[in-house]
């Protein structure tokens, strides 16, 4: 693993053996062997090394490490957290309020008072 804006620490290395974790090599179980609350945090890893293809590459949870690979873990911020806890968005009001809107797009039509000549 990688502190942000410092060299990687290669004395202090993280082990994936078959025996620990889940027995996958992926992001997964590395930030899971490191602690299980930054699962839930866990918003990218920029990782480098040989298994990916430029250096550095933002990866997923789902990502195989291969063997010397060093990975910078990036959580997520405030609004990333509120943002996934409430889903997707449903579109039934207007933004910067709480103005209600009809979601299914149809328009109720009102009659309007002809003009006077």
């Amino acid at each position: 693993t990688k502190k942000k804006g410092h060299f990687p620490d290669f004395t202090d290395p993280l082990v994936l053996t078959c025996q620990r974790g889940n027995k996958t090599f992926t992001v997964e179980n590395a930030v899971g062997l490191l602690h299980k609350s930054i699962l839930d945090e866990f918003k990218s890893a920029l990782v480098w090394g040989s298994s990916v293809r430029a250096s550095p590459q933002v990866c997923g949870l789902k990502h195989e490490l291969q063997d010397e690979d060093v990975m910078q873990i990036t959580k997520m911020t405030a609004a990333e957290k509120i943002k996934k806890m409430h889903g997707k968005k449903t579109g039934t009001t207007l933004a910067g309020g709480n103005t209600q809107v009809d979601p299914t797009g149809k328009k109720e039509k009102e009659k309007k008072a002809p003009l006077k000549t």
